[in-house]
């Protein structure tokens, strides 16, 4: 990785990052990456519990958008696939890919989980093959890179190239790890602009955020359910509003299986998943770059440099 938030702009909230600040800090948990082979602008990512099924459950703060499965996931309380993510029209090849690779097909039925949001303005996701899928699982690692990588190729935050952002927070000895698909935001409400002195433009197309949370804290489905909310909460923080047309969708499972803790010690993952969604957004804006959209136009870059020579901005 290269610069991130915290080495330009200092800590957001109050929790230690763990040691990789990424989703896979979770024990276990690996993320692949693949652009389209077609070279449009949109791809596939995976995150990938280290076991399935995964106790597991989600939440919405608006509900324009999709994550297929969420019905059983409600009801079983797990996933029983990877969670994948990508482009809105990418997502019956996405899921008959996941099926397959699953064991899915006669005798056997699986439903995927595949969560999208909307890169139309930059590519073409019904380009995306289910051999892309595969080569994303075949990508699974601990290196988690970010920006506009695999699903978040084509992805736009708060008007500037947007894309993949994770981050993660110790609670114990424990850890809770987020990974975003950042596709949201009007740009005059990024809350980080006004202290770098810099001027908003006039707001986009609304968008969408999936936040996929990891924890290895041993947690109930309805626990889960409420850790899933919070890193949508966290997305407040940055300044999304949760536009009419944008779906903010959540999903939290556990790499673990032992009892579960109570319910009054959920507060330190609650507000865990709170701070690293607030960083995730963050580093995705500092690692994604600018890219040409379908119409010719180019998308602005995020002001790194302001931040660079601003005076740390730290939990403000």
């Amino acid at each position: 990785m290269g610069e991130r938030w915290r080495d330009l702009a200092g800590p957001v909230g109050l929790l230690e990052p763990g040691p990789l600040n990424t989703v896979a800090d979770v024990p276990g948990v690996l993320v692949g990456n693949t652009q389209a082979v077609s070279g449009e602008r949109t791809g596939v990512t995976v995150v990938a519990p280290p076991a399935l099924p995964a106790a597991a459950g989600a939440a919405t703060i608006n509900g324009m958008g999709e994550l297929t499965g969420m019905l059983e996931v409600q009801e079983r309380g797990s996933i029983i696939t990877p969670v994948y993510l990508c482009g809105t029209h990418a997502v019956g090849t996405v899921h008959r890919a996941a099926m397959l690779a699953a064991g899915g097909g006669r005798g056997n039925v699986v439903l995927p989980t595949v969560g999208e949001c909307d890169d139309t303005d930059m590519g073409d996701s019904r380009t995306v093959t289910e051999d892309d899928v595969r080569r994303a699982l075949d990508d699974l690692d601990a290196d988690v890179p970010e920006g506009s990588v695999g699903a978040g190729t084509g992805m736009t935050c708060f008007g500037f190239p947007g894309g993949i952002g994770t981050a993660s927070r110790s609670v114990g000895d424990h850890r809770v790890g987020v990974l975003l698909l950042c596709n949201f935001g009007d740009r005059e409400r990024l809350d980080v602009l006004e202290p770098l002195g810099t001027a908003a433009a006039t707001s986009g197309p609304q968008g969408s955020c999936i936040a996929i949370c990891a924890t290895d804290a041993p947690m109930t489905p309805n626990q889960l359910r409420r850790l899933a909310l919070r890193p949508l909460l966290g997305l407040a923080r940055t300044g999304s509003y949760a536009a009419d047309g944008s779906g903010e969708i959540g999903l939290a499972f556990t790499t673990s299986t032992d009892r579960a803790i109570a319910d009054g010690e959920l507060n330190g993952y609650f507000a865990a998943g709170f701070e690293a969604a607030s960083e995730a957004v963050y580093n995705c804006l500092v690692a994604a770059r600018p890219a040409k959209r379908l119409d010719g136009s180019v998308q602005d870059a995020f002001p790194i440099d302001s931040v660079r020579s601003a005076r740390p901005l730290g939990d403000r």
